[in-house]
């Protein structure tokens, strides 16, 4: 036996979220210039915190609900109104949020 089952099954087991987060984070990335996560290659302990945790844990949750499916995942995301906001934001915006990370 080489493992790999035994590592497959506990990377994608419900109870260790680790896939689903980093996966939602990259396709966050991808749409909105900057993950949820900012340091998207280092995920682990000595990564950066998320912006919103809770988002993260939402969209990971609702991924695995969809059937890990990339597709739902981008729908879900782009028709929110995060996403459909425009670039050109208010100068009191601005100032509250420069590197923009409350979207």
């Amino acid at each position: 036996e080489s493992g790999r089952l035994e590592v497959a099954q506990w990377l994608t087991n419900e109870q260790n979220p680790l896939a689903q987060r980093v996966i939602v984070n990259r396709v966050w990335q991808h749409l909105f210039g900057k993950g949820l996560v900012s340091s998207v290659d280092n995920f682990g302990t000595t990564g950066d915190t998320p912006s919103h945790p809770e988002l993260l844990d939402h969209l990971a949750h609702r991924f695995v609900k969809d059937g890990w499916s990339i597709k739902r995942l981008v729908r879900a995301i782009v028709l929110t109104r995060s996403y459909q906001l425009g670039y050109d934001a208010p100068k009191e915006h601005l100032t509250a949020d420069p590197a923009n990370r409350l979207v």
